[in-house]
């Protein structure tokens, strides 16, 4: 059974013929008047400094209609996990759409993990901007922007270390001019933003064009369907940005469009078992990427090119450009945390819970770089007493452990065996390069160097961990399969 995601605030006759007798529904809807979503079209194009055309609008919607219906639809546990959803959209370019219908829904379902389906129809009625009527939010693009720097490429900045890294190396050792797209869902994460990308203009004396846009659940009160959050997974979260992204691209007649995050996280091989499948991000998998990339290519009908330049360094490697630029001290004010700011709002003094995987990735690559008195606090303390952590917590620590001492101690035939998942990130997208099979595999290799070094060092490693290494049964077929013993 499908959960319809009708992204309007009414159920019109022609939805009707599309929904299955018992099959639940929400609704989601950016109208200013009745809609639950907040997606402020307007202030996007005064953002951008110029008018969408009707694809840009669409892809704007759809993208906060994919995020917003990601996060309304909870998931179940263990084999539950997965959710059939099914999108009902309006669109100003119904035959478009249809078009790249199948490599749309690859695309959403490679990010999330979910079955996924979408349904087009005309829209029929188009909003009318501009009237002076309207109020401005406070959260809306000033009136009148003008004088946008010129850009050369677009970037996603989401405030995080990674996204600051990635800025400075396109900058500095790349001599790119970035336009930098920023979503933000609250003021605090605005001016973080803001805040981060003035040192960035301030460090190389540049301005840059930084688009920030809003795109939330609605604070009006009265509306025919309240938006309530029923999961907090968020695993298609990245859709919504690299939307924009492309959008801001579009609008500006650029075709790089950059994402930067680090290769374990970006390549993100399941730490365990229970990690497999959508239950760890593919918010940057090389996978996702090449499924979005030919979905933007196909829409627009003009080539982009959507680039990962870090996805072959671990997280250690990237920021050492941070110090080679004095700017190690600012990255105690870039946000990692997974939990941010939902886990960290009531705690004054740190914007990191500590034991989400991205929190002690960050934690143990900035301590392996010799950085880390420039790092934020963490309210947990993973690396102090095991009785003090809770069974979460401690699972985090000892699956994370248990994954690099397998890369540091297995052999590469017995690394695609016990992660095939590692095979996956090429073969996905219809290429198969020893090459980059071994510089993948070196990626993680390295972290776990990186993250053992500095486990041994606060006593992390279980007993009943060390040494430890995975059974290996006969291997004749794999190597046939991969061409790799």
């Amino acid at each position: 059974m499908y959960i319809n995601l009708i992204c309007d605030y009414e159920l019109r006759p022609e939805y009707r013929r599309l929904i299955k007798a018992k099959e639940p529904t929400v609704y989601l809807s950016d109208d200013e008047s009745f809609g639950n979503v907040a997606m402020d079209a307007q202030s996007v194009e005064q953002a951008l400094g110029s008018t969408l055309d009707p694809v840009s609008l669409d892809l704007c919607e759809i993208g906060a209609y994919v995020y917003m219906g990601d996060k309304a639809v909870s998931r179940g546990k263990y084999e539950k996990w997965t959710r059939n959803l099914s999108w009902i959209v309006p669109v100003r370019e119904p035959d478009r759409w249809n078009s790249v219908k199948d490599v749309l829904t690859n695309t959403v379902a490679t990010l999330s993990g979910d079955n996924v389906r979408f349904t087009f129809v005309p829209k029929v009625k188009e909003k009318i901007f501009g009237k002076p009527q309207r109020k401005q939010s406070k959260f809306s693009a000033p009136a009148e922007v003008t004088n946008f720097p010129e850009s050369d490429c677009s970037c996603l900045f989401s405030g995080g270390l990674d996204s600051f890294a990635g800025a400075a190396y396109l900058i500095n050792e790349k001599h790119r001019k970035p336009l930098f797209a920023s979503h933000y869902a609250n003021g605090e994460l605005k001016k973080k933003q803001t805040d981060l990308m003035n040192v960035i203009q301030n460090r190389f004396d540049k301005q840059f064009h930084h688009f920030q846009y809003w795109v939330t659940s609605s604070r009006k009160k009265k509306v025919p369907h309240r938006y309530v959050r029923q999961e907090n997974s968020h695993r298609a979260r990245s859709f919504l940005f690299m939307s924009f992204a492309t959008v801001a691209a579009a609008s500006r007649g650029l075709s790089d469009i950059f994402i930067c995050e680090n290769g374990v996280l970006s390549l993100n091989v399941p730490i365990s078992d229970a990690r497999k499948g959508s239950r760890s991000t593919k918010h940057a998998h090389p996978l996702y990427l090449f499924h979005f990339n030919q979905l933007i290519n196909a829409l627009y009908e003009q080539k982009f090119n959507v680039q990962n330049p870090f996805f072959l360094q671990t997280k250690g490697e990237e920021i050492a450009l941070l110090r080679t630029l004095s700017l190690e001290s600012v990255i105690k004010d870039t946000v990692t945390c997974w939990g941010y700011p939902n886990q960290t709002c009531r705690y004054k003094y740190s914007n990191h819970c500590g034991y989400c995987i991205p929190c002690i990735v960050r934690r143990v690559s900035l301590i392996a770089a010799g950085m880390e008195d420039c790092d934020d606090q963490y309210i947990v303390d993973v690396f102090g007493s095991r009785d003090e952590l809770s069974e979460t917590q401690l699972r985090n620590v000892e699956d994370l452990a248990y994954f690099c001492q397998s890369f540091s101690t297995l052999s590469k035939t017995e690394l695609l065996y016990r992660y095939p998942e590692l095979v996956m990130i090429e073969t996905g997208n219809g290429s198969s390069s020893g090459d980059k099979l071994e510089q993948i595999i070196q990626v993680y290799k390295r972290f776990a160097e990186e993250f053992l070094s500095v486990a041994h060092r606060n006593n992390l490693i279980a007993g009943d961990l060390q040494g430890a290494r995975v059974p290996i049964p006969e291997l004749h077929q794999f190597k046939d399969l991969t061409g790799v013993a």
